[in-house]
Order: C-alpha cells, then sequence, then structure tokens
C-alpha cells in the first residue's frame, strides 16, 4: 500500500468516527486515578480502533495487527493528531508489553495476553524505575523469590503510568543477587489485581494524578508468567525500552499538531523574540518528525530530540502568556510533555549513551 492511500484510508476513517462529540477527548491516553468516565471513553475508543483494523499496527498480522513498517505508523499518527483524537488507552500494553512477548513470550503467552491488549480487555503498565533505579535501571531492588511452581516479590516500584487502572504490569525483578547486577535480574507478566499488589497515584504539580506508586508485598507470579529466561531480564527490558522509545518518536506527530495550534494562538506577532521561539519551535519539531520512526537504538535520536522540542515549546508558551501559562488546562500538549515524558524512555543523558555507544559506535566512556 502506498503511503498516499494508506492516509487517504486513515482520513476516511476518522472523518466517520472521530468527530469531537462523539470522542470529547483529552490529550492524554491515561485517565487520573478515579476519572472512571475518562477511562470507560479511553476503553470503547480503543475497542472502536480495534474493531476499524487501527490497532497494533505494527505487530503481525497473526497476533491482532496489520504488518505495517514505520513510516504507516507515522502517518498514523499524524491524521490521529490533525483530527484531535486521543491514542490508544491501552497505550503500555500496545507500545512496551506487547512488543516484549511478541519477541520473548511463548505461544501460550502471545495467545492469552496479546488479543485482550489490542482491544483493551486487559490494560497494563509498566513496572520497571524505583525510587533508587531510574536512569541506571540496572540497579532495581525488588526481590523475586522462587518456590512452590511460582515467585513471591516484595519491592517498590515508581512512576508507573496508569497502574491504577491496569489489570496487568510489565514488571522487572531481581532474582540473583549473587551475579553482575544485569545478569540477575527476570521480567514477569503481573496480576495487578491481587490483594498483594497496592497502588498509590502520585499527586503531580500539574494537578493531575495518571501516574503511581506500586508496592509489592508478596505478590505472587506463576511459573507460567515469567517473560524469557530467569536471569534474562535485561534483554527483553531492552526490547521494551526500544519500542516504547520508537513509540514515543511516532507520537511526536501529536507535538506537530499542538505546534500548529500554539502558532495560531501567536498570530499575528510583531514581538521579535516571540518570533525567533516560535522559528526555533518549528524548526526542532520538524527534525524530529523527521526522526520518528527510526527502529532499534535510531528510535533514542528521536526520543531526544522529543525533549527539545519540549523545552522549546515551554519556553514559548512563558513568553507568550507569562504568569499565566502555570495556569495552563492539564490535558494541553505542555500536560502531556511535564513533568514524566521527558524522563520516558530514558533521560537525555541515557539516550545520548546509546547513540554514542550503539548508533555511533563510539567505545563505552567515550
Amino acid at each position: 500500500m502506498t503511503e498516499e492511500q494508506f492516509r487517504a484510508d486513515a482520513r476516511a476513517w476518522l472523518a466517520a468516527h472521530a468527530g469531537p462529540s462523539h470522542l470529547d477527548p483529552p490529550a492524554l491516553p491515561f485517565a487520573d486515578a478515579g476519572d472512571d468516565a475518562h477511562l470507560e471513553r479511553g476503553r470503547a475508543w480503543q475497542r472502536e480502533l480495534h474493531a476499524g483494523g487501527w490497532a497494533g499496527l505494527g505487530w503481525p498480522a497473526e497476533y491482532g495487527g496489520r504488518d505495517l513498517p514505520a513510516p504507516l505508523q507515522a502517518v498514523w499518527a499524524e491524521e490521529l493528531a490533525a483530527v484531535g483524537a486521543p491514542p490508544p488507552v491501552n497505550l503500555i500494553g500496545e507500545a512496551v508489553a506487547g512488543p516484549a512477548i511478541l519477541a520473548h513470550g511463548t505461544e501460550a503467552q502471545r495467545r492469552r495476553y496479546l488479543p485482550p491488549i489490542l482491544d483493551a480487555g486487559e490494560l497494563w503498565c509498566q513496572l520497571f524505575s524505583e525510587p533508587d533505579a531510574g536512569s541506571d535501571l540496572a540497579a532495581v531492588s525488588a526481590n523475586a523469590t522462587r518456590g512452590d511452581g511460582g515467585w513471591t516479590v516484595d519491592g517498590h516500584k515508581t512512576w508507573s503510568s496508569g497502574a491504577h487502572f491496569a489489570d496487568r504490569g510489565l514488571l522487572l525483578a531481581r532474582t540473583d543477587a549473587d551475579v553482575p547486577k544485569h545478569q540477575g535480574l527476570t521480567v514477569f507478566l503481573l496480576d495487578m489485581r491481587q490483594p498483594e499488589v497496592t497502588v498509590r497515584p502520585v499527586r503531580q504539580m500539574t494537578g493531575g494524578s495518571a501516574f503511581d506508586d506500586v508496592i509489592l508485598a508478596g505478590a505472587r507470579i506463576d511459573d507460567a508468567d515469567r517473560l524469557g529466561p530467569a536471569g534474562g531480564g535485561w534483554a527483553v527490558a531492552m526490547t521494551a525500552l526500544a519500542s516504547e522509545r520508537l513509540q514515543l518518536g511516532l507520537g511526536l506527530a501529536r507535538a506537530g499538531a499542538g505546534v500548529d495550534r500554539l502558532l495560531e494562538e501567536l498570530r499575528p506577532c510583531d514581538d521579535p523574540i516571540l518570533r525567533q521561539l516560535a522559528a526555533q519551535l518549528v524548526v526542532d519539531a520538524r527534525v524530529a518528525q523527521l526522526l520518528s520512526g527510526q527502529p532499534g537504538s535510531h528510535a533514542a535520536l528521536a526520543k531526544l530530540a522529543s525533549g527539545r522540542v519540549s523545552r522549546r515549546y515551554d519556553e514559548l508558551v512563558d513568553a507568550m502568556r507569562g504568569a499565566g501559562s502555570m495556569l495552563t488546562d492539564r490535558h494541553t500538549l505542555r500536560q502531556l510533555w511535564l513533568p514524566a515524558t521527558r524522563i520516558a524512555g530514558g533521560t537525555d543523558e541515557v539516550l545520548k549513551n546509546v547513540i554514542a555507544e550503539r548508533v555511533l559506535g563510539l567505545p563505552k566512556g567515550s
């Protein structure tokens, strides 16, 4: 299929299914804690996307996807942004957990977990970061102990997007403390609904609570829900993070739409400082969009570029609105990037190391 035909198909479907009165969407896929109406709108929207063939575009067809390359996925993201439609409510499932299960799961795991990801039958969160393990992800200390055909997990995860409504979590835990830290990790598919899992929404400075602390106190996991080999969790986590960075890059189409709306608010403008800030934002947003859709380690380039666009956007909003910018509606692009998505998929420093070592081929520590 050509890009032109795909874009035409996407526009036609969205014209029929994504009118403003139909969706009334916020910019964020993650409902705040307690916002059940937002969550149900998100579930209904994802079911509609799935029924129309617009969920899991990059997944293999045998698991409900369409085997589409990244450039066509970027076209879809652009068209979604153009009509103001939200991304799937099960974004973590589709962009992070699903690709990890596809790459490292057993056939039984794929058949069990992939279909309800695409139709929002089961919502997912990512349980990687901890209070003392973020940029240094291999330092995670949540401990999984093996016994009786399963595992018992204790620990504390943080900044887990949408954990308060998640049915399942992609969990990175330490299973062997006597080997080098990268070798002692395992990934699990955790049932979030068990009483041994406590979710505490984190109230942000924006007023929202889309992210959570997750306390694991004797949480149980069957060995059948271990993803990949015991001790092989680092490779699984890297697959998940690479996919997350790719999807963040594809999501830059939404940034472009937000930038366009901000520029419409700015026009006409004779202030040379505002004009310069706006010009720099346009340049950076365009560069970021051109970098989107890169697979593997190259996805770090697009993710790094998105952080620059985020900062430029904030600079222009502050210059345009002054102190009033602090009252910006928390469902705008500004809220989408503040603060969590600036560190999602890796901080700038981590991404620069990835680019240096895996893209440019420089030696470690250079």
